[in-house]
């Protein structure tokens, strides 16, 4: 759903005119609602790791052990928040990019001069480095969670904050409905206990279907779908 259609949903919801655009109006009340719209999707964004905002980055390693800022690797305007764990790959060697270490593992590598058969990694003042330095033009795939929850109507922008009105919302459109609903009650001093009581309810039960989840089997046999190889009956050449 879009930016303004968000917005007029909203405003039918709490009883006030719908209005025909958002960005750039003139009606304090509908400025509220676009800073309520905001609000909600910065806010929402961060209350769980959602399949929507999860995207892939790569990048070529230099034969050193600073790689680089991460908002240069990832680009600045995707706006990274943080690193998907044991989601890093050097896809060259086909091996995995273990860590983050932390600032008592790394320094305890440094000063022993140690490294293990796989490249680790420590995120540092923003700064992406690996242990030991690899060879030069490897190629690194990660996941990462993105800051932006709308993007422009084409798909083409990512943005953190709604800058026209048919920008695209990224996050569950029914929650966000709800949560300006509460928040806008709670702006007007009205009681939105219950608003807020079902939004989280609802903030639950997305989070436990979010990206859909593996069947996972107590049983010793039988009742799940194993991974196994299976041969199709009939005559096998020789």
């Amino acid at each position: 759903m879009n930016a303004l259609a968000l917005v007029r949903e909203a405003c039918a919801i709490v009883g006030v005119p719908q209005p025909n655009s958002i960005i750039g109006s003139s009606d304090a009340g509908v400025r509220q609602l676009l800073g309520l719209l905001n609000n909600e999707g910065r806010e929402l964004s961060i209350r769980h790791q959602w399949e929507g905002l999860i995207r892939e980055a790569t990048f070529s390693t230099t034969a050193v052990e600073d790689q680089g800022t991460l908002s240069t690797i990832i680009g600045a305007t995707n706006a990274y928040r943080y690193i998907l764990n044991e989601t890093m790959w050097n896809r060259t060697r086909g091996e995995p990019v273990l860590g983050p270490n932390s600032a008592l593992e790394w320094q305890l590598r440094k000063t022993l001069n140690m490294s293990g058969p796989y490249t680790e990694y420590r995120i540092r003042g923003a700064h992406l480095l690996f242990l030991p330095a690899p060879a030069a033009s490897e190629s690194i795939y990660f996941e990462y969670v993105s800051k932006n929850w709308c993007t422009s109507s084409d798909g083409t922008s990512q943005r953190r904050a709604i800058s026209n009105d048919e920008d695209e919302v990224l996050l569950d459109d029914e929650i966000m409905l709800k949560g300006i609903e509460w928040r806008w009650r709670k702006a007007k001093g009205t009681e939105y206990a219950e608003e807020f009581n079902s939004y989280e309810a609802m903030i639950a039960n997305a989070v436990a279907r979010d990206g859909t989840a593996k069947r996972v089997s107590l049983a010793t046999s039988g009742g799940s779908r194993e991974r196994r190889v299976v041969a199709p009956p009939g005559s096998w050449p020789l």
